[in-house]
């Protein structure tokens, strides 16, 4: 890179070609970007909109069954974690439930303590 002999300018900073593909790239750039992040963003609203409409999923534990067999005999036994449902709470629900309940903590009540 040789530099103008008055200004000692580097010659590569002053050609335009070279600014405005740098330009253009860093703008592509951003547009990926951008991009990427909205969809993450409508996955993540599209996941906790399934957890309104279907808050539980199956016990780890268990499979869903709500139950073990014993290890001696053919006796069962309830699922300590589920407490015999099968089912437990989805994480995206309990994301659900923590906005709900920071929002809710936010509402004028009456002197009773109730909700307006």
């Amino acid at each position: 890179m040789s530099n103008h002999p008055a200004t000692a300018i580097p010659t590569a900073a002053t050609h335009g070609s070279d600014t405005a593909a740098a330009l253009t790239a860093a703008v592509q750039t951003a547009g990926q970007v951008a991009a990427v992040a909205l969809i993450v963003t409508i996955a993540l609203a599209l996941y906790l909109l399934s957890c309104l409409i279907w808050p539980f999923g199956k016990c780890h534990r268990c499979k869903g069954a709500g139950k073990f067999k014993s290890p001696f005999g053919n006796a069962y036994r309830h699922c300590g974690r589920c407490d015999g449902s099968g089912l437990r709470v989805r994480i995206g629900r309990h994301i659900v439930n923590r906005i709900r309940a920071t929002r809710g903590a936010g509402t004028n009540t009456t002197s009773k303590g109730g909700r307006k």
